[in-house]
């Protein structure tokens, strides 16, 4: 079966939008999240030019706000899926990152005046932070509250494992000592023969008892769950999604499972160890039941992945969301949307760690969007929320979506994955299900056709 269109890499020189394809159809795959847009990432030369002040090709907003990501790049085990920059946890190596992390800080504010910037949220994941000790916790948390001002973030999440042992008393104390209010945590399935394929190493009666004691100690709950796992049928899916509602869950993302190569279980699919997954029409069912079987427990789908039963996620809505904030990623092989550019860290911890020793921002391959890019930019990401209003992506841009997109609109509700009401563009709910290929509509030709890098490539590569 055909995997998704990658979208996130666009050609830099060009400055209109895409040809629309003639054929979607033949395009759709399983939808698989789009985290960034246009990462044609480059190397940087003089990677000081990212924080140096410049103008926006678009109009810059009123007030400039952004989020702040926290990559925290060890685990206690690997997942077989996972295609993220995790090392195996080592006191000795996160004691050199922690180390690495406030130098990073230090560089970054020399050469950008953070001062006119209001932080709006801030995500501390990667890899699960409370892995780390207690002292390594408590100085990461206090460094983050005392060189950025985080008076008026809406949030500020923490991810964790359901692992009690990393979730002592003495941990959760400090949790709430910094004003953690959010914790995000991976579940994917409380099946058991799908948590031993997935390699989680935690037991559904675990996933459980941890979602129990974090409600119960008073936080804001996200968990991950996957479907269109190995061998997963309709009917598993219901299993899981009746499992996790009733529990008091605030948020819960649900993605489908794309195989990445460089992965064990991508690898153990390839060689038909593990059973294949659902093809196109069974993805489709699976992602209407989660998407009724939550909407019926009260929780709004806001994204092909997220729902929240107390209030969307502002981290998720920023980076998507018209007019999109800017993110500021720190740590090793943290992505970022700042100041223009798309760029990316240094993945492997101790070339990350000798850049900022020796005064340089750790930034590995990066690029200045021009217009277009930026310009696109808000249409492919802005649709993960369903819809684009016309007056906002005219404010966001300075040009009306109507007109830049004529044929593109046109394409979409022709294949019946758009329309257009009431001046904004509304996702059906084929649209919806395969959102990926509705954004492809949006982006350069370069973008669908060019391979989206994942840690797993950079750290392949050795860079």
């Amino acid at each position: 079966m055909q995997e998704p269109i990658p979208l996130e890499i666009a050609d830099g020189g060009e400055s209109a939008p895409a040809e629309p394809m003639e054929d979607l159809q033949s395009l759709l795959g399983v939808e698989e999240c789009v985290r960034y847009y246009p990462p044609d990432l480059r190397h940087v030369p003089e990677s000081p030019v990212v924080f140096a002040a410049g103008s926006s090709p678009v109009p810059a907003p009123l007030r400039r706000e952004i989020d702040i990501f926290v990559d925290v790049p060890f685990c206690k085990t690997i997942c077989g899926f996972c295609p993220f920059n995790v090392y195996p946890y080592n006191p000795t190596i996160a004691a050199r990152y922690l180390e690495g992390l406030k130098r990073e800080i230090r560089v970054i504010k020399e050469l950008h005046d953070f001062s006119s910037l209001r932080v709006g949220t801030v995500w501390v994941g990667g890899g699960t932070p409370t892995v780390m000790e207690e002292e390594f916790l408590d100085e990461l948390l206090t460094v983050l509250r005392a060189e950025f001002d985080l008076g008026h973030a809406h949030e500020f999440t923490v991810e964790i494992k359901p692992a009690l042992e990393n979730l002592t008393d003495a941990k959760i104390e400090l949790l709430r000592r910094h004003d953690i209010r959010r914790i995000s945590m991976g579940v994917q399935s409380t099946q058991a023969h799908q948590l031993k394929i997935l390699g989680r190493g935690h037991t559904r009666e675990e996933a459980l008892d941890v979602i129990a004691l974090i409600k119960g100690e008073g936080f804001a709950l996200n968990i991950d769950m996957m479907y269109r796992l190995p061998g997963q049928r309709v009917d598993e899916v219901r299993l899981d999604i009746d499992d996790v509602v009733g529990r008091g869950i605030d948020h819960m993302s649900w993605f489908p499972y794309v195989p990445h190569e460089g992965t064990s279980l991508a690898r153990r699919i390839d060689k038909g160890r593990v059973d294949a997954q659902a093809g196109r029409a069974d993805y489709r069912s699976m992602f209407e039941a989660v998407s009724d079987g939550l909407g019926a427990e009260g929780y709004e789908q806001y994204t092909p992945y997220h729902f929240g039963l107390t209030d969307r996620c502002h981290y998720h809505v920023g980076r998507w969301g018209l007019p999109q904030r800017e993110t500021l990623g720190l740590g090793p092989g943290a992505f970022s949307f700042f100041n223009g550019w798309i760029y990316t860290n240094q993945h492997d911890p101790e070339k990350y760690h000798a850049d900022v020793v020796a005064g340089r921002p750790p930034v590995l391959t990066g690029k200045r969007l021009d217009r277009a890019e930026s310009v696109t930019r808000f249409a492919v990401l802005g649709v993960k929320l369903f819809e684009i209003d016309f007056a906002t992506f005219r404010t966001a841009t300075g040009e009306d979506f109507a007109s830049y997109y004529a044929e593109e609109i046109e394409l979409l509700a022709s294949v019946g994955l758009a329309e257009v009401h009431d001046e904004r563009l509304v996702c059906t709910m084929d649209g919806r299900a395969f959102n990926n290929d509705v954004a492809s509509v949006f982006a350069t030709d370069t973008a669908r056709r060019t391979h989206h890098p994942q840690a797993l490539d950079y750290m392949r590569a050795g860079t």
